[in-house]
């Protein structure tokens, strides 16, 4: 008996260093940076480091990970300026994990987490996600649960997440449970310190909205449809809806293009760019919105082949140019002259995750 003791304490001795020795290397790694770069890529399964040669985007460095899905896939946010994060989507991979780049020192983190989800969002300090599991769930830049709230079930949330200084903001459907004909739309506000505080706002219930931003104290989202008779006779929506903070108050933008799909924050804070949902033979299209001016650009990406049919990533290089990703394809776009200068394809055809160095 005391030697199976022995035995069963030894072994303990040997297995639980070893599965938390596993355990830490699942959730750490670590990535090369390069002085010179201009701009990383990260792909589900490796990071490559691009530097801009010209108007040429040139291939310095590629690191792969020890997993072909080892990143997955996600929503991208930064933090703190240095940190590139993103909660799984699954939309490549099966994954639950929360990811966290350094561009400072090269530190990876994934840690698996119930609440990963693409409804997620930042306020620079702080990550946040909502829905799974009908939770919001705000984390601190190692990932750990700062505070949780339980959604109301009759609570259907739309991705983002809205976070400013004093507020999280979600946006949705409530519905009566097995109630058909009972969605109303909503905005809710909460408090950030503690998530106690709730403010619901009703809106326009013949629209249906999709994704938004918060730009500049105003949350701003795409109107993809009209329930209203007015519009029965094909017409198609060329708005965005708009919430002050501030007042708590709707308002909307009308846009010189119809059909607004998805937002995308770029550098300069005060432009906003919206992408339009064309038909399938239809080039990309999007519009540069100056929110402070009201001032509206519109591009079409129509001499681009093969044509894509929407943007995976996008972020403004310097007051000139973009970069964007349609699968394997990366463009650098003049936005002045509105053309692409250049055309390069990549050696994998999903992207998830774009840093460009200050």
């Amino acid at each position: 008996m005391k030697k199976i003791i022995i035995c069963i304490t030894l072994l303990s001795c040997l297995v639980f260093p070893f599965i938390g020795w596993k355990l830490y290397a699942y959730q750490h790694n670590k990535i090369s940076l390069t002085e010179n770069a201009d701009f990383y890529l990260v792909y589900p399964g490796k990071v490559e480091t691009f530097q801009l040669n010209g108007q040429e985007p040139e291939l310095l460095h590629t690191q792969k990970m020890n997993s072909e899905g080892y990143f997955g896939s996600g929503k991208n946010y930064i933090l703190e300026d240095r940190y590139l994060v993103f909660g799984n989507d699954h939309q490549k991979f099966i994954h639950d994990n929360l990811i966290s780049i350094d561009f400072q020192d090269g530190t990876v983190l994934r840690k698996p987490s119930k609440h990963s989800t693409s409804i997620s969002g930042t306020d620079g300090q702080s990550f946040y996600t909502a829905g799974a599991y009908h939770h919001l769930v705000q984390f601190d830049k190692q990932f750990e649960a700062i505070q949780t709230l339980v959604l109301n079930d009759d609570f259907i949330l739309h991705a983002p997440v809205y976070v400013d200084d004093t507020s999280v903001y979600l946006t949705g459907v409530v519905r009566e449970l097995n109630q058909d004909g009972t969605e109303e739309n909503v905005l809710i506000m909460f408090d950030k310190k503690d998530f106690s505080k709730q403010e619901i706002f009703k809106y326009d219930n013949s629209i249906a909205t999709g994704d938004g931003l918060l730009v500049n104290g105003t949350i701003y989202l795409t109107i993809f449809g009209k329930r209203a008779p007015e519009y029965e006779d094909g017409q198609v929506p060329n708005e965005l809806l708009t919430f002050d903070t501030k007042s708590k108050s709707f308002s909307s933008v009308t846009l010189e293009h119809p059909s607004p799909s998805t937002l995308h924050a770029l550098k300069d804070e005060n432009l906003l760019l919206i992408e339009h949902q064309n038909g399938v033979f239809s080039p990309l299209s999007f519009t540069i919105y100056n929110t402070q001016t009201g001032e509206q650009s519109y591009h079409t990406l129509k001499d681009l082949n093969p044509r894509p049919h929407y943007i995976d990533h996008i972020r403004q290089i310097d007051d000139k140019r973009l970069l964007i990703i349609l699968a394997n394809q990366l463009l650098i776009y003049d936005m002045e002259a509105k053309s692409i200068i250049n055309q390069t394809t990549l050696s994998e055809d999903y992207v998830s995750g774009i840093w460009i160095n200050p």
